[in-house]
């Protein structure tokens, strides 16, 4: 573990400089490519050292990376659109995963609130709709859930019961949901590590700990439900890690 937290440490400091130039042009692909390899060294941290600290800071360079580059969006060429989708908002997750809700609210407020046709399934974005109406406290939660739920067209999705459970602040509800989604998490680390083609930094490192699963538990928390102290794929120490 500690070449390949060496290695993305590495990486980190060959892209961090130009993303923190004022004067260069933000480059979203770049920006989300370092969040996640911020959150594959917090991850890092957390599996070999049980480094809470380490975790969390991994996970707050990842947001305030892409907090960043959402207040610079304006300066984007037209070729950054895709990676400014909503969807591809992961680093809303760290945000939550740590406990920053300051840092949470920035994102969701500034996060592309149209969806981008071609670029994004329409039940992804509509989920993080879902998320950030609940984080933002904002009345359109219901349109985002049935618009949702119009997109599965009477399809399952763990994701929507979860984010319905959260908007019920149904407890039982909200661990069914965590649960298929954690399930499926794993049974995609397993297909992709069997298939030969996968990160394999990612795959030393934050896919063992579910980010996406940890928000959602600090989020149900933050809206007083009783959740379970750990899961699979999101071990105690990574919810413990949160700000309080």
């Amino acid at each position: 573990m500690d070449s390949v937290l060496d290695n993305l440490l590495f990486l980190l400091g060959q892209r961090m400089p130009r993303l923190q130039s004022s004067s260069v042009k933000p480059d979203a692909k770049l920006a989300l490519e370092t969040a996640s390899l911020w959150r594959q060294y917090g991850c890092g941290l957390l599996l070999s050292e049980l480094d809470e600290e380490g975790f969390r800071d991994g996970l707050e360079q990842a947001a305030t990376l892409y907090r960043g580059l959402l207040r610079r969006r304006s300066a984007c060429s037209e070729f950054d659109q895709y990676y400014l989708a909503r969807s591809k908002g992961e680093p809303l997750f760290d945000a939550l995963a740590t406990g920053a809700w300051v840092l949470a609210r920035d994102i969701a407020a500034d996060m592309t609130p149209t969806w981008m046709q071609r670029m994004e399934a329409e039940e992804d974005f509509h989920y993080f709709g879902a998320l950030i109406a609940l984080l933002l406290q904002r009345t359109d939660l219901d349109t985002e859930l049935a618009d949702f739920k119009r997109c599965l067209q009477g399809g399952q999705s763990f994701r929507f019961d979860t984010v319905k459970a959260l908007a019920a602040a149904d407890a039982d509800a909200f661990e069914a949901g965590l649960l298929g989604m954690v399930e499926e998490q794993a049974a995609w680390v397993e297909r992709q590590q069997r298939s030969g083609v996968f990160d394999p930094y990612l795959h030393k490192t934050a896919a063992y700990v579910f980010v996406e699963g940890a928000a959602l538990v600090q989020l149900a928390r933050h809206r007083g439900l009783k959740t379970q102290e750990q899961y699979r794929l999101i071990p105690a120490p990574a919810l413990e890690a949160a700000r309080r």
